[in-house]
């Protein structure tokens, strides 16, 4: 019994003994580092073309500042119409992501570009609609333009033609949009 009890008290003294050698050679290591992260958001449009204009008339020449447009065309008569494309460009380092497009534009049926937004436009028949041109476009049907890239959009502005034929041409024929695209970072 003599024999069990010395064991059992060396098995004692050497547990405390391992705990007090480990808290002695345990320590603390604490890093401290600092991290700078530069940004630069710069998301415009850099050009407007007007890739054809067919029975239509532009009106002055379209401009832009920022991410806004604004197209003015005279459409004399049913079945006028013009198409324009908007370049626009990521020339910061920050990928962006279109979230949505407002001003006085017809979504596309077919169009990915998610949200529209439509006004009343007086000739009430005359309708602009905007669409892919071209661009990154992800599983998510989304617009992305990396830092550095670009995307376009076409604008498509046309007087739609009464399928009754009881259209009544009024007295101002030209149609004035301003168009927004909308961008966030792409996370």
């Amino acid at each position: 019994m003599k024999k069990k009890n010395w064991i059992i008290v060396v098995l004692c003294v050497a547990i405390v003994g391992m705990g007090i050698g480990f808290a002695a050679l345990a320590q603390n290591l604490q890093i401290n580092t600092t991290a700078n992260i530069t940004g630069e958001w710069d998301v415009r449009i850099t050009e407007i073309r007007t890739s054809w204009l067919d029975g239509a008339t532009l009106v002055g020449t379209p401009t832009f500042d920022g991410t806004s447009a604004t197209i003015e065309v005279d459409l004399p008569h049913p079945g006028a119409r013009a198409q324009f494309h908007v370049r626009v460009e990521n020339q910061g380092n920050i990928d962006a992501v279109l979230n949505s497009i407002t001003g006085d534009i017809f979504l596309e049926e077919h169009s990915i570009l998610q949200v529209a937004y439509e006004t009343n436009p007086n000739p009430s028949d005359i309708k602009f609609t905007i669409g892919p041109s071209m661009g990154n476009i992800n599983s998510d049907s989304k617009f992305i333009i990396d830092a550095g890239d670009y995307n376009e959009y076409r604008i498509m502005v046309e007087w739609v033609a009464n399928p009754n034929g009881e259209t009544v041409i009024p007295d101002v024929t030209s149609k004035t949009a301003t168009i927004a695209f909308n961008f966030i970072q792409n996370t």
